[in-house]
């Protein structure tokens, strides 16, 4: 399913609010005022940004730009892009803006409400709690839309990221699979199984192919020179560290 799901009846598409704003309003109306501010500061990555460095790897969700594989913890990308910061120049949401996510949840939850196989309401649900890093709800909206569409690659692929971002790693990496051998073609799916290969299983000739087949499927998303520079420094730093111990 494309980014841009179908909204309900009186929640206008059109607003110029940002998906970082978005998510601090989430959580704010969620959370409630400053605790949801941070809350949004603190989860805030998601289905943002692409992969910034060995240390902070990101799945890609399923309706989510190309990736970026960077060379360093500072989150600036080989392509010369950068990390977004949460705050910035754009800082938190307005009130205008809080008040127009609470409006969109509403009639999202009136939608399901009235319609519980409704697959658009119920994926911007799980795309909203998933850019507030309330992972286990959003895993929660991803499972009822699929029981409606379970070959949806996109809304799979979402639910993965989430599954992840929680550390339930088998679980993730099913769920990619799963995506790719119902859509051969999405390439976010072997993008992300390159992704756990590489960095939860160490995987890595796994990692190369699944990453050499997104780059087929989708050239010129992203450099596989950096790919392969990427899963060198991984190999190496995984093999200098004491048997047993875990990445700092």
């Amino acid at each position: 399913m494309p980014r841009g799901f179908i909204y309900p009846a009186k929640v206008s598409g059109n607003s110029t609010i940002t998906r970082q704003n978005i998510s601090f309003a989430v959580a704010g109306v969620i959370f409630g005022g400053v605790l949801g501010f941070v809350a949004a500061h603190l989860a805030y990555g998601g289905r943002h940004g692409g992969v910034s460095s060995a240390a902070a790897p990101e799945t890609m969700g399923g309706q989510r730009g190309a990736p970026v594989m960077g060379s360093g913890a500072s989150g600036e990308s080989d392509a010369g892009g950068q990390r977004p910061q949460p705050g910035g120049d754009q800082g938190g949401p307005s009130m205008e803006q809080m008040e127009q996510v609470k409006k969109e949840l509403a009639a999202l939850k009136r939608a399901v409400d009235e319609d519980p196989r409704n697959v658009a309401a119920l994926g911007r649900l799980g795309n909203l709690y998933m850019d507030a890093g309330m992972f286990d709800k959003a895993v929660d909206y991803y499972k009822r839309a699929l029981v409606v569409e379970p070959d949806n690659p996109d809304l799979r692929t979402d639910m993965g990221t989430c599954l992840r971002q929680m550390g339930r790693i088998d679980e993730a990496l099913r769920e990619f699979e799963q995506s790719v051998a119902a859509h051969p073609g999405h390439w976010k799916g072997w993008f992300n199984i390159g992704i756990v290969n590489l960095y939860d299983l160490g995987k890595y000739q796994r990692a190369e192919e699944s990453f050499a087949k997104a780059l087929e499927l989708n050239p010129g998303s992203f450099d596989m020179g950096a790919v392969r520079k990427e899963i060198e420094k991984v190999r190496a730093e995984k093999s200098a560290r004491p048997a047993g111990s875990k990445p700092s």
